[in-house]
C-alpha cells in the first residue's frame, strides 16, 4: 500500500492536527479519538485520504477517508457496537444490510476530524448496473426517478456512500478515460438540471474527469448536487484556482513511499459552486479500485 512503517495512530493524529491547520479547520480530538481507536488496525494498514473545500472558513470542514479496507472486514459493525454509528430506521441504514448480502463490497469510512463518523461508503469491486442499484429498497425515490440520467452519463455504478450527517446517498459512476465525459456534456449536464452553469475555465479543467457523482436525499425530488474529479499530481493541481488549494496541497503531510496524487473536485448545485481537494496521505498505489480501474494522474 505504500504507508511507511512506523504509521501509528499518534502519527496520524499529528498529522490530522496539521491538516486542519492547513485548511482552517477545525479539530476535536474528543470527537476523532473514538473512531481512531475503535479502528485502529484499519487506520494503520488501509489507503487513507484527506479532503477539505474552499467554503468560507466558518463553514470549512476537515474529513480523513478510509478506503478499500478489505475483503471480509466490517467497520459499520465495529463503530455500531461502541457507539459511533446510530442506527435510527432510516432507509439507509437498510441499505447498509442488504447490499453487502447481495454483492461483494469494500467498505470505506469518512470521518470529520471535529465531528466524528459522517459517511460509510461501499465500493463495488464488481460495477453494478444502475437498475441493480436502484431496486434496493432504500434507494430513495429521487434516485430512481432519475434513472435515465444516471445510464446516460456514467453508466455502471461504481461506490454508494451513505451520509450519516446529512442524510443523503452519493451514487459515484463508473471509472472512465479521460475525455469520456466531454465539455459538451458537463455543460449539458448542469443545464438540464438549472444547475450553477461552470466557466470556461472549469471545462477546461474538468476535461479528464474521471467520473460523476451525484447526490440524492429521500426528502427531495431533485438532485442535491453533482460533482465532477480529476487526479493530478502536485504540479499540475490546479491550485491557482483559490489560495487554501495551494496552501493544502503544497504543504499536506504525507505516510507514504510511493509517488502521490491529489484529487480535485467542482462541485455544483442550484445556486452555488465550490471546489474541493482530496490528498492521498497513504499512497493508492497497490489500492483495489471499483471495477479494478484506477483513474488517470494527470
Amino acid at each position: 500500500m505504500g504507508t511507511s512503517d512506523v504509521l501509528t495512530l499518534d502519527r496520524i493524529r499529528r498529522d490530522l492536527q496539521e491538516f486542519a491547520r492547513l485548511a482552517e479547520a477545525p479539530y476535536d480530538a474528543a470527537a476523532l479519538d473514538p473512531v481512531l481507536e475503535a479502528l485502529e488496525n484499519l487506520w494503520t494498514t488501509s489507503v487513507l485520504g484527506v479532503r477539505t473545500t474552499t467554503h468560507p472558513v466558518p463553514q470549512r470542514r476537515l474529513n480523513v477517508r478510509l478506503m478499500n479496507s478489505g475483503s471480509g472486514v466490517d467497520p459499520v459493525t465495529t463503530l455500531r457496537e461502541a457507539g459511533l454509528l446510530e442506527f435510527t430506521g432510516h432507509p439507509m441504514e437498510q441499505l447498509l444490510t442488504d447490499i453487502p448480502a447481495t454483492v461483494p463490497v469494500l467498505f470505506g469510512v469518512d470521518v470529520g476530524v471535529a465531528h466524528g463518523v459522517e459517511k460509510i461508503w461501499m465500493l463495488f469491486p464488481e460495477l453494478i448496473s444502475v437498475e441493480r442499484a436502484l431496486a434496493f429498497p432504500g434507494i430513495p425515490d429521487s434516485a430512481r426517478a432519475h434513472a435515465p440520467h444516471l445510464n446516460r452519463y456514467g453508466g455502471e455504478i461504481a461506490i454508494m456512500a451513505l451520509d450519516f450527517a446529512n442524510r443523503t446517498i452519493n451514487l459515484y459512476s463508473q471509472v472512465f478515460a479521460p475525455g469520456h465525459l466531454t465539455p459538451t456534456d458537463i455543460t449539458t449536464i448542469l443545464t438540464d438540471l438549472e444547475f450553477v452553469p461552470a466557466t470556461t475555465e472549469e471545462l477546461s479543467i474538468l476535461a479528464p474527469t474521471f467520473n460523476i457523482y451525484r447526490t440524492f436525499s429521500w426528502t427531495s425530488p431533485q438532485i442535491q448536487r453533482i460533482c465532477f474529479p480529476v487526479r493530478h499530481q502536485a504540479t499540475t493541481f490546479p491550485t491557482h484556482l483559490a489560495p487554501e488549494l495551494a496552501r493544502f496541497v503544497s504543504n499536506a503531510p504525507y505516510a507514504g513511499t510511493a509517488p502521490r496524487a491529489f484529487t480535485f473536485y467542482t462541485a455544483y448545485g442550484p445556486t452555488t459552486r465550490y471546489y474541493k481537494v482530496q490528498a492521498e496521505y497513504t499512497s493508492a498505489q497497490h489500492a483495489p479500485f471499483p471495477g479494478g480501474k484506477a483513474p488517470q494522474i494527470n
